[in-house]
């Protein structure tokens, strides 16, 4: 399993990656940078950003008025890079089943052209029916919605699907749970923003079980930077 901490680039999570094996990276849109070969990496839609926790609502305008175009150019992005992404979270509405349903009918194809494995990001009250119900079936199964339906459902998606990923996962006791059931990976924004306990978690798990890599990094020296992506972007 690998664990995703969110758009964190700094040199401990690329040390920790390269030292173990166990780091990955999920890039929300506008926030990706050139992928490291030590760094798998998956990519969010950044619906999260629209969702108000407070009073559980989606605001559709922003979405449809400025996040929508910034997932259409990260998937665009990820078919600049020679290094391809292991999947793309399909948009979905954040605490509306419905809406995610009919959201990913909507924009799967466009996933699918560009040749990235498709996850849906599975919302409180779905099902495993739900999900093979649709006429494009899923590569992974990204599963959200709240703590208790989050918890509460994994081994019934963990049965039915093969490729699991673990939406917002910030507990490190949780990691060794979640690798001895094969969940593939799970992520988080917890891991590095102050509470010790959390990153050291994190370090202690990744170091259970290394697999490091002989890359060298001198071989990507001086490719990551927001200007070059820029660039990609526009010759694209």
């Amino acid at each position: 399993m690998i664990v995703m901490p969110a758009n964190m680039t700094g040199w401990f999570f690329h040390s920790l990656a390269r030292e173990t094996g166990k780091l990955g990276h999920l890039y929300s849109p506008g926030a990706q940078i050139t992928p490291c070969p030590w760094f798998p990496y998956a990519m969010d839609n950044g619906a999260f950003s629209c969702w108000d926790r407070k009073t559980n609502t989606f605001d559709h305008d922003k979405w449809d008025n400025g996040m929508l175009k910034e997932w259409e150019l990260l998937i665009l992005w990820s078919q600049c890079q020679n290094q391809k992404p292991m999947w793309a979270i399909v948009p979905d509405v954040i605490g509306d089943k419905d809406a995610t349903l009919d959201r990913y009918n909507e924009y799967v194809g466009i996933v699918q052209e560009a040749n990235i494995p498709v996850a849906i990001a599975v919302q409180d009250g779905m099902e495993v029916a739900d999900v093979k119900s649709l006429k494009v079936q899923p590569d992974v199964i990204a599963i959200g919605g709240g703590d208790e339906f989050k918890w509460g459902t994994l081994n019934s998606w963990v049965k039915e699907f093969e490729r699991i990923h673990v939406l917002r996962c910030n507990i490190p006791s949780k990691l060794y749970e979640l690798e001895a059931m094969g969940v593939e990976s799970c992520d988080g924004t917890g891991w590095n923003r102050g509470n010790m306990a959390q990153t050291t978690g994190l370090e202690e798990w990744a170091y259970s079980n290394p697999k490091p890599t002989t890359i060298r990094p001198s071989e990507h020296i001086g490719k990551h930077t927001k200007r070059s992506e820029k660039q990609q972007i526009t010759f694209a």
